[in-house]
């Protein structure tokens, strides 16, 4: 018995056997792991492991790490991923033969201009577009961007004020995402945003489509589906919508021509940093020297990680294109408003159920920052105290729960043999909170993070922003704006508990988020 299909007419044995043969393939496929003697969880075909790490990522990491060991295979849709959480095995991969793990995992429907992102760049393009945008992450430069994020604070410190008042207590995360917002605006764009007052802003609507709009249907159709992906890139299927790619194409847009109309290249925002690299990397000798700020640790990790690599690996690129400017502003928008929002909510909630740290922290701030205009770059990279108990959340509640390579050249490390373009990601979750690299691990402690105890640490037991040459860029910031807020609210405000605030945090399936707001109570200081 036969039937015709676009002319062509097919048999039903064929058709079984068809099936059969990709049926077993794909059965094959997923021993991949056995065959290599590499212990994990039993995939399913075509869905892999996704199914169970859909219930939860960050828990589900931890679980395998306990079951399967530092070493374990599991498949994310039909991709094999290498998880490795063995320190020596996280540090050769991220920074002794980095050259062998440069790359992320490439994604297909590349969106104009989000394949311009830094994290989707490549080998010498990645580096090249590193190496210009590195200066605008400078101390220098920060200390130039506190100064619009102090502004930011003081409509936020009203408003937390302001809805205590009327509603008896806070929806936290409302409040600090409508804040980071704000100050990504300011300091990427040089946009005024009042989001925390005025949701309608089209900056804001659009903004929060863009967070919904990352992982679509569509994204999710193209990598379970690699072959229909390549097909949908070739047609210009992107995951973002045209609107929303559209508006913040604009937005750089007249952000730039305004600036060439007033003359506007001493704004210190990200965009014009960015913009100035071109004039500041014509000459070495006439770029800004990099300003130390004594006892900033987080400085002292960045030129760890940075130093060995770029240094020695000059690049002749100066400038960046239309489109790496795009997708530069935009990726500074996306990294940093789920890092920083979600960071500060755990930030208050610790501080509320843990009054003897707020105690301890409030005294470093009277001390060292007594008011609005103490607070900036410099003053709260020397808190220690402040530093201690952000690094702690950080531990507790990274805001990436994964980081991840791609390895460009089979290599060999600790007796594993890694492929060429196999993938390899680091449960930085379950690092977190492995009980024989933190005792206690799920207690909230951030005298974990005292220089005594930090020397006795592996160092990359701590990865929030990775590890690495590809760190995370923008920790310098995030860590700034972080500091920053903390400080202007506890300079007027206590944190404390209410019959509404859960104990302990419930949190969403996906993401380290709490299920609902988390309900805090805001106490003026006498």
């Amino acid at each position: 018995m036969a039937f015709t299909i676009l002319g062509f007419t097919v048999s039903w044995p064929l058709v079984g056997t068809l099936v059969a043969i990709i049926v077993g393939y794909e059965i094959w496929h997923m021993t991949y792991f056995k065959r290599k003697g590499i212990k994990g969880p039993n995939p399913f075909p075509v869905v892999g492991n996704s199914i169970d790490l859909f219930q939860g990522i960050h828990w589900k990491t931890q679980e395998y790490v306990k079951k399967y060991g530092n070493v374990f295979g599991l498949f994310m849709l039909s991709s094999p991923v290498f998880v490795i959480s063995d320190l020596e095995m996280v540090k050769d991969i991220t920074v002794k033969s980095f050259s062998k793990f440069m790359n992320h995992k490439t994604f297909v429907l590349k969106s104009r201009p989000f394949d311009k992102v830094l994290t989707s760049l490549k080998d010498q393009h990645w580096k090249d577009v590193r190496n210009v945008i590195t200066p605008s992450f400078s101390a220098v430069k920060m200390k130039q961007l506190s100064v619009l994020l102090n502004e930011s604070s003081d409509t936020l410190v009203k408003n937390f004020g302001v809805i205590q008042e009327k509603e008896g207590k806070v929806k936290v995360f409302d409040l600090f995402e409508a804040f980071t917002m704000d100050g990504i605006a300011k300091c990427g764009f040089g946009i005024q945003v009042d989001s925390q007052n005025d949701p309608s802003d089209p900056f804001v609507t659009n903004a929060k489509d863009l967070m919904k709009n990352t992982f679509s249907l569509k994204f999710l159709i193209a990598a379970t589906f690699p072959g229909i992906g390549k097909i949908m890139d070739y047609y210009g299927v992107s995951t973002i919508s045209p609107k929303i790619a559209s508006f913040f194409l604009s937005v750089v847009d007249q952000a730039i021509a305004a600036r060439k109309e007033s003359g506007g290249s001493k704004m210190k925002d990200f965009l014009q940093l960015m913009l100035n690299a071109a004039q500041e990397n014509k000459s070495e000798k006439d770029k800004p020297q990099d300003e130390k700020v004594e006892g900033d640790l987080h400085a002292l990790i960045e030129d760890q990680d940075n130093k060995s690599y770029f240094d020695l690996k000059k690049s002749k690129k100066t400038t960046l294109t239309k489109d790496e400017i795009y997708g530069q502003a935009i990726i500074f928008f996306l990294a940093g408003y789920a890092t920083i929002h979600t960071t500060l909510g755990f930030v208050t909630y610790c501080l509320a159920t843990n009054p003897e740290v707020q105690d301890k922290l409030i005294e470093e701030i009277d001390n060292e920052t007594p008011t609005r205009d103490d607070v900036g770059y410099n003053s709260i990279a020397k808190m220690s105290y402040l530093d201690n108990v952000v690094c702690e959340i950080l531990r507790l509640y990274p805001a990436s729960v994964l980081v991840e390579r791609q390895c460009n050249e089979t290599h060999v490390c600790n007796g594993i043999t890694i492929p060429k373009d196999s993938q390899v990601m680091f449960p930085v979750f379950a690092i977190h909170r492995d009980p024989a690299l933190w005792p206690d691990p799920e207690k909230f402690d951030p005298e974990r993070f005292t220089k005594e105890n930090r020397e006795g640490r592996h160092p990359l037991a701590w990865m929030p922003f990775g590890a690495g040459p590809r760190n995370c860029i923008g920790m310098r910031f995030a860590l700034m704006e972080i500091k920053m807020a903390t400080v202007r609210l506890l300079q007027k405000y206590r944190f404390e508990t209410c019959p509404e605030t859960p104990i302990p945090v419930k949190f969403a399936k996906m993401g380290l988020k709490p299920d609902d707001d988390l309900y805090l109570r805001v106490v003026e200081r006498s």
